[in-house]
């Protein structure tokens, strides 16, 4: 019988015989070819196998793109000529014939060679894993005294019977304590959690199961170092709800508003105690509180902060306490002698409360935390690039709003007032 090489022009361009039936192989795969036949309506072409099996019976089988093709699983009714399954065919026909000679076919071929590849991975051992690992990075690095530092560590701190199990038998327990036990320093944990990390990485890549090994080698490792934080104030536990309220409405009372409101603004907002004193009337845009300018930090407009409900009503007595005193500072808490000037510290005053409540000795920034979250922009920044859609367009009007009163220092409490409109009971 006839053999070419079939490329899908060739099989396009096969046209049906008067009478009976051609066959034309394929020099690609043996038993594997392409039938034509002539037919009252205008006969037909497909692809086929044909041998003899193992026990010498003849085998006939057509290839249907319908019935063998993947693609239709999810997508019928594909109208495309014959020669575009000329490959996927050429597969069907591999696995078909390896069948029916009793052979092993591509499948298995695969799975065999995954299962060699399972087994040489977890039988290596933990020790010679790390060590071809340092050869690479010695290789690759320039930083040799990095490399051997890491190389003492693993000697150091790693035992020797961790060393000499395999993947398949490895101590997760033993091997997480002895990588962020207390005698090693938090900045060594950190170097031998990713070396080891990435040992298991890439073993991992060949064998995926080991992800799982992996992971349980971290959340040990971040239990074990949660265990060895202390909390630095034991005092600032015993602070209640009610303290807080008590604390909360002695500022709100306070004549020295400036240091007394700052620090209560600081409790009601996520933002450090820096921006908080140099906050702007011309950075809050509609009850959002942007605390940084397009040239200061890039991606400005996705740090801004709602003024929910808490920070709202402390902008309230800031803007009474304005309004009160005639001010007309650009800064919601301007400085005694100097209104074009922020105030420069609440440190004073912070002393003057902690010795009222009996906090003495508490920093500020860890009494805050009691209260509310720490502020964490990475994250945020994340999950509003992800979850959030911002309009651009509002995007751009806020710069220009933003950059216009930077430029206009008649900026204050009653033009802010009068633009908000904020609800009676803040302005009253």
């Amino acid at each position: 019988m006839p053999k070419v090489c079939l490329t899908p022009e060739i099989v396009d361009a096969l046209v049906s015989p008067a009478k009976g039936e051609k066959w034309l192989g394929d020099n690609h795969v043996e038993h594997f070819g392409i039938r034509t036949w002539a037919g009252k309506r205008g006969g037909g072409k497909a692809y086929a196998i044909r041998l003899r099996d193992q026990f010498g019976l003849l085998v006939r089988e057509t290839f249907d793109p319908i019935r063998d093709y993947w693609r239709y699983q999810w997508d019928e009714g594909w109208e495309k000529p014959l020669g575009y399954f000329l490959e996927s065919a050429r597969d069907w026909a591999r696995d078909r014939v390896a069948i029916h000679l009793g052979l092993a076919t591509a499948a298995y071929r695969q799975n065999r060679a995954w299962q060699r590849r399972k087994e040489r991975v977890l039988a290596t051992k933990i020790g010679d894993a790390f060590d071809r690992r340092l050869k690479v990075l010695r290789r690759k690095s320039r930083n040799h005294l990095y490399v051997d530092h890491i190389q003492n560590l693993v000697g150091i701190h790693i035992p020797p019977n961790v060393l000499n199990t395999t993947f398949r038998n490895v101590p997760i327990r033993s091997l997480a304590d002895s990588l962020s036990k207390r005698e090693i320093s938090y900045g060594n944990v950190k170097v031998l959690r990713a070396f080891v990390g990435g040992v298991f990485k890439r073993a991992a890549d060949q064998y995926g199961p080991l992800h799982y090994k992996l992971e349980s080698i971290q959340r040990r490792c971040s239990r074990n170092l949660d265990a060895r934080k202390a909390t630095p104030y034991p005092q600032i536990l015993g602070i209640t709800e009610a303290d807080y309220r008590s604390f909360f409405n002695a500022l709100e009372r306070d004549e020295c508003w400036r240091q007394s409101l700052a620090i209560r603004f600081y409790f009601a907002t996520g933002a450090k105690l820096q921006q908080v004193r140099r906050a702007r009337w011309s950075d809050i845009i509609d009850t959002t509180w942007f605390p940084f300018v397009p040239a200061e930090r890039k991606l400005w407009y996705e740090s801004r902060e709602h003024l929910r409900e808490e920070a709202a009503t402390v902008l309230g007595l800031i803007q009474r306490r304005h309004y009160e005193e005639g001010l007309a500072s650009p800064y919601l808490f301007p400085a005694v002698k100097n209104e074009g000037r922020p105030i420069a510290t609440v440190q004073r005053h912070w002393s003057r409360y902690c010795g009222t409540f009996r906090w003495n000795g508490l920093p500020l920034s860890h009494v805050v935390l009691r209260h509310r979250g720490r502020s964490n922009p990475s994250y945020s920044l994340f999950f509003w690039r992800t979850y959030l859609n911002f309009e651009r367009p509002e995007a751009a009007e806020a710069v220009s709003k933003v950059a216009n009163r930077r430029k206009n220092p008649s900026i204050n409490a009653v033009t802010y007032m009068v633009e908000q409109s904020l609800p009676e009971n803040l302005i009253a």
